[in-house]
């Protein structure tokens, strides 16, 4: 049965790896941080909206060819062109071997996942696909009812991805890296995928070398379309970016936990997209002193902005500004405020949204 459900995986994601025609939704970020913050982005490359009830996200879960254990999620709404529509886990309350999803993430969410099996549970090591079926249809274990749309990472790998971290982007390589203590530690990659030990089989690692692990991914701007073929080997940056990593607290570079990018794509296939080089995308922020250091700090955007937002780190909304009339530029006072990070969400003209974090001394 197993040899089966394999050869109907390679039938079902087959033909072209990397489709060229913006006809269909793809993924455009993929968030995988700590605990349960996890989620991902969905885009409309084309000039029609979508009716997204025919989709549904998918995750075969450690290496499964099947997604059974992995649970599946049926999309809703109606997804504009040029437009994104998030799905982030659902998970509110914690459990003593699985917190609850950080309500700030939850807060920049369209729609929320429902409880585990679900996609949004991934760890690094799952492969996670879009698929579509008739009038919304549930999709059959062996997908003789679904239509591929896209795929991160690589169905029914098994023990060789089952115990491991994730995908990285060098091919068989040994790696010596610093430990937790600063001790020189050597772990490997083989075919693309991170190991979860290193080479003495007892220190973790090199766990920094997962790009699908403990990190948040963008789709490359000149992706239009999803992965409609299984890939062998997946390689992370054929299509995808980390996104950059932050200063946290000690001041220290982290790379999970950031979802600033979240609730906006920069595609080609948008004819309003403006490619680096030129002016800068639509929705860019920019927040200064940051860290801010008084009572109040400066706002700025290159678009119009209808409203701002702030959290605290637990999702505590702290403020509260809606304009009279768009503002691209203003001075914002925030009062006596305990130190740490916070996320300021601007809304903009169109409704789009785009979070930046603001940490406060």
């Amino acid at each position: 049965m197993k040899k089966l459900l394999l050869i109907m995986f390679a039938a079902f994601f087959a033909g072209s790896i990397y489709a060229q025609q913006a006809t269909d939704l793809f993924f455009s970020e993929y968030v995988e941080g700590s605990g349960n913050n996890k989620g991902v982005e969905i885009y409309n490359p084309t000039s029609q909206p979508i009716d997204l009830s025919d989709y549904w996200v998918v995750r075969f879960s450690n290496g499964s060819s099947v997604f059974t254990e992995g649970g599946a999620t049926q999309l809703i709404g109606t997804l504009a062109p040029y437009k994104t529509h998030v799905l982030i886990n659902g998970q509110t309350t914690s459990t003593s071997s699985s917190p609850a999803c950080s309500p700030v993430l939850q807060a920049m969410a369209d729609q929320l996942d429902h409880d585990y099996p679900a996609p949004t549970y991934m760890n690094g090591n799952d492969a996670i696909a879009l698929i579509k079926t008739a009038n919304g249809e549930t999709p059959n274990g062996d997908m003789s009812n679904a239509s591929p749309v896209d795929l991160i990472g690589q169905i029914a790998l098994g023990s060789a991805i089952s115990a491991e971290t994730g995908w990285s982007f060098v091919k068989d390589s040994t790696l010596t890296y610093n430990g937790s203590n600063g001790e020189p530690v050597t772990g490997k990659v083989i075919n693309y995928i991170v190991q979860s030990k290193a080479t003495d089989g007892t220190t973790y690692g090199p766990f920094w070398m997962s790009w699908t692990s403990d990190h948040s991914l963008i789709r490359k701007p000149t992706v239009v379309a999803g992965v409609v073929s299984n890939p062998s080997p997946f390689v992370v940056t054929m299509e995808w970016d980390t996104v950059p990593g932050v200063l946290d607290s000690l001041g220290h570079l982290v790379y999970k936990d950031i979802w600033t990018n979240l609730g906006s794509h920069g595609c080609v296939a948008d004819p309003n997209y403006l490619s680096v080089g030129e002016l800068p995308a639509m929705g860019n922020l920019r927040v200064y002193p940051n860290p801010v250091v008084s009572s109040e700090f400066t706002f700025e955007s290159n678009a119009p902005v209808n409203s701002i937002r702030i959290f605290d780190i637990l999702g505590h909304e702290i403020l509260n500004e809606t304009y009279a009339s768009p503002i691209m530029k203003t001075k914002v006072l925030i009062g006596s405020r305990s130190e740490g990070i916070y996320l300021l969400k601007a809304v903009f003209v169109d409704n789009s949204t785009r979070t930046q974090k603001i940490m406060i001394k």
